[in-house]
């Protein structure tokens, strides 16, 4: 494992911390000088029943801590590390259109599609890139390729139902494949009740070949339908979900209840032996941020022995 930098001109910003301790040692120095001045001051220490000026080196501590979590994770931290990981890149791909608002999965087929969304990017091992898209009658991106799953799934749980009319999964596809550039393992999973009523599946299965692009399928709804918005009943189409899986050397995953949802990814991670990059600045910031409230606490409350 090592580990590299993004930006390294930041990690000029570390020689602030023999600076902060310099100036912490001064400080110091400066109060207890100013201190002994007061006759009372032994009493005062006696009654705390310890040195009160030694309390001050765990917030020196945590000040350090914190500058160095802050400038490494400005700096762009990324870990190299070899792992068994999938040999894929991602694109979630939710439907978002209006019939996923039908409630034969509670609450109601999008949250179901969410949650499965989220589950599957659970599984995924350590440094696999994940794109997500949601689709109605036109596709809108709603997280790049990532290989962090915090922002993966902040991505997902981001989706709404969608303005545009339809479902379009075609224009999903394509917009899909642009996330995907050049990058030679690429697969979708996409999440539908199957209710094309934009394009074809003839013309998204050419597409998908022509691009080397395998689709994997769920079927989010059941044979039987819930009850829309409007009061009709939205019916799930399994056999264009079956068609686009099949035709693109993809899996279909068939779903009828909220808990299944969390079932069978594993045959489509591809896994493999290879280095890995994981960006870790956002784990760095949050560290820094639990250790500022810890700091907070510790100054307002806990240290605050005398009147």
């Amino acid at each position: 494992m090592n580990i590299s930098f993004l930006y390294p001109g930041f990690l000029l910003f570390l020689l602030l911390i023999p600076l902060i301790i310099l100036i912490y040692f001064l400080s110091s120095f400066y109060n207890k000088k100013k201190a002994i001045l007061f006759p009372n001051f032994e009493a005062v220490e006696r009654v705390s029943g310890t040195d009160i000026f030694s309390k001050n080196f765990i917030s020196l501590y945590f000040n350090i801590a914190i500058i160095f979590l802050i400038v490494v994770g400005i700096s762009g931290a990324v870990i190299h590390i070899q792992a068994n990981t999938s040999s894929y890149s991602f694109v979630i791909a939710i439907d978002n259109s209006g019939s996923m608002k039908a409630a034969d999965i509670e609450p109601n087929r999008l949250e179901a599609a969410k949650s499965a969304a989220k589950n599957f990017a659970d599984l995924l091992p350590f440094g696999v890139e994940v794109g997500v898209i949601g689709f109605s009658g036109d596709a809108s991106v709603y997280g790049n390729m990532d290989n962090s799953k915090i922002r993966v799934k902040g991505a997902i749980d981001s989706i709404d139902f969608g303005e545009v009319q339809g479902t379009n999964i075609f224009n999903a596809v394509v917009a899909a494949n642009k996330l995907l550039e050049k990058r030679k393992m690429k697969t979708i999973v996409l999440i539908s009740d199957g209710q094309l009523n934009v394009g074809d599946t003839g013309q998204i299965i050419r597409y998908a070949n022509r691009n080397n692009i395998i689709i994997n399928t769920i079927l989010a709804g059941t044979t039987e339908g819930g009850l829309t918005e409007w009061n009709t009943i939205s019916k799930s189409d399994e056999d264009i979900m079956k068609s686009l899986a099949f035709n693109t050397d993809g899996k279909f995953f068939k779903v009828q209840a909220k808990s299944e949802l969390e079932n069978s990814f594993d045959d489509i991670l591809k896994k493999q032996e290879r280095e890995i990059k994981i960006d870790i600045s956002l784990y760095l910031f949050i560290a820094a941020l639990i250790l500022i409230c810890i700091d907070w606490w510790l100054f307002n409350f806990r240290f605050r022995t005398l009147p």
